[in-house]
């Protein structure tokens, strides 16, 4: 059996994707709307979910040590909660009352820290408030009209979470209050005994990506939006989503792009090139405006130097860069496969779609460009490609003669062939194991053998 690839190459097709905000917000457009890549689908303004830091020392009146702490504390890291939920609880002695810890916030368990006795919470920025109101002077048991006296803040402070705002004695030192989640310290109320912090609001807008039509819209999420055009998808990918011009930059499939290749003229273009890119050449094209950067292959070591830390293992698509990079065939030195480079070729200078974005593990999630066409007629008869969030599971089928086929492991990776053959009884391979082959005869003409596991189909 052999690796019936997912890889999408389609030179032309209607393109169906969908479009929608993180969070609740207002929509746009109606149905039936025609957009551009640059169209705002959808709005919102929304209180970004920081984290908030629950202090056991500050709720029960003492800071319990790390093995009272794994008593105490009733969730683990990762667990979801809700506002209001029981997260913790203490009992001295029988005769004691009970005493419980609620969460603050609709969010989820992020980290229990034993030594400092503290509960962090990451709260759901679907329900995040935009003020937070501090209890300090019960929490430290004192007068409210002295509030002031011992605040280590001001009205018109900025915060972050963790700070320390307030602080009293008490008969094991200091007691501190600090601030649950960043923001501006807008008043500090001596009535009450409360410090309120205002956070700030966060903006943020999902636009079309591709030219085409609104099919149907999402309430309060976005909208469901086909265009035509051409559709390629990649092996690996990092940085989101951009939109920019498609310019070939590369001599050939095979050219290995260095910084001296990247023009300087090259802002708002999703740039193309050939079997390799170097991280200096990535580093020039940013920096010069480009958008993005579609390549055949590139090294792992580079792609490190030029985010400036590790590649998250599994998923890709929210590395804070303003940039999209995608390899087509893996990593090293790997040329373009020529139907590829020929359908973007001759898409040059087409506004172009791009996201980086690659899920490796069940559920898989390929980086994806779509090159915007304005063509119209024949739409019907086209190939429809839905893209989703949900991914596809690998799937496996029979090889047989005439198949197109692309080696997955070496001595071979990367290279492409026909199936010529395919043997009935299994044979021992350069590895010395014993396994089903295929006679493959490579674009460059050698015919070799390879066992069916390394090979990826393409139908």
């Amino acid at each position: 059996m052999a690796v019936s690839s997912q890889l999408k190459m389609l030179k032309r097709a209607r393109v169906r994707k969908e479009r929608r905000l993180p969070t609740p917000g207002t929509v746009l457009v109606n149905e039936g709307d025609s957009v551009r890549p640059e169209t705002v689908i959808a709005r919102a303004d929304y209180v970004k979910g920081n984290p908030y830091i629950v202090d056991l020392g500050s709720e029960l009146g003492f800071k319990p040590d790390p093995s009272q702490v794994e008593r105490i504390v009733l969730k683990k890291a990762g667990d979801a909660v809700k506002a209001g939920e029981v997260i913790g609880r203490y009992q001295k002695s029988f005769w004691e009352p009970l005493k419980e810890i609620t969460s603050p916030v609709d969010g989820r368990i992020e980290f229990v820290s034993k030594i400092r006795a503290s509960i962090i919470i990451r709260e759901d920025p679907r329900s995040a408030k935009p003020l937070s109101i501090v209890a300090v002077a019960s929490r430290l048991r004192i007068f409210p009209r002295l509030i002031r006296a011992y605040t280590t803040v001001k009205e018109g402070d900025q915060v972050f979470e963790g700070k320390i705002i307030a602080a009293a004695p008490s008969l094991g030192g200091l007691e501190y209050v600090y601030a649950p989640t960043s923001g501006v310290v807008e008043k500090i109320c001596p009535r009450t005994g409360t410090v309120t912090i205002v956070r700030p609001i966060k903006a943020t807008t999902v636009v079309a990506g591709i030219t085409g039509k609104v099919i149907s819209v999402i309430p309060d999420e976005g909208a469901i939006v086909e265009g035509v055009g051409t559709f390629v998808q990649g092996v690996f990918g990092i940085g989101g989503e951009h939109n920019g011009v498609l310019r070939i930059i590369a001599d050939g499939p095979a050219s290995i792009v260095g910084r001296e290749d990247i023009p300087d003229d090259v802002a708002g273009q999703i740039l193309v090139g050939g079997a390799f890119v170097t991280a200096d050449a990535l580093e020039k094209a940013k920096s010069s405006g480009a958008r993005g950067f579609i390549t055949g292959g590139a090294s792992n070591l580079d792609i490190v130097q030029f985010l400036g830390t590790e590649i998250s293992a599994g998923v890709t698509g929210v590395e804070d860069v303003d940039f999209t990079l995608i390899l087509l065939e893996g990593f090293g030195v790997m040329p373009i496969s020529a139907s590829t480079w020929e359908i973007l070729r001759e898409r040059e200078g087409a506004p172009t779609f791009v996201d980086g974005s690659t899920q490796l593990r069940a559920g898989v999630i390929r980086p994806e460009i779509i090159v915007c066409s304005d063509e119209s007629g024949g739409e019907e008869a086209l190939p429809l490609v839905e893209t989703t969030r949900e991914g596809a599971m690998v799937e496996t089928r029979e090889i047989a003669p005439g198949d197109r086929v692309r080696c997955v492991m070496a001595p071979y990776f990367g290279l492409w062939g026909t199936v010529e053959e395919v043997p009935a009884e299994p044979e021992r391979v350069e590895s010395g194991a014993v396994l089903q082959v295929a006679r493959v005869r490579l674009d460059d003409g050698k015919l070799v053998t390879v066992a069916e596991a390394n090979l990826e189909v393409w139908s």
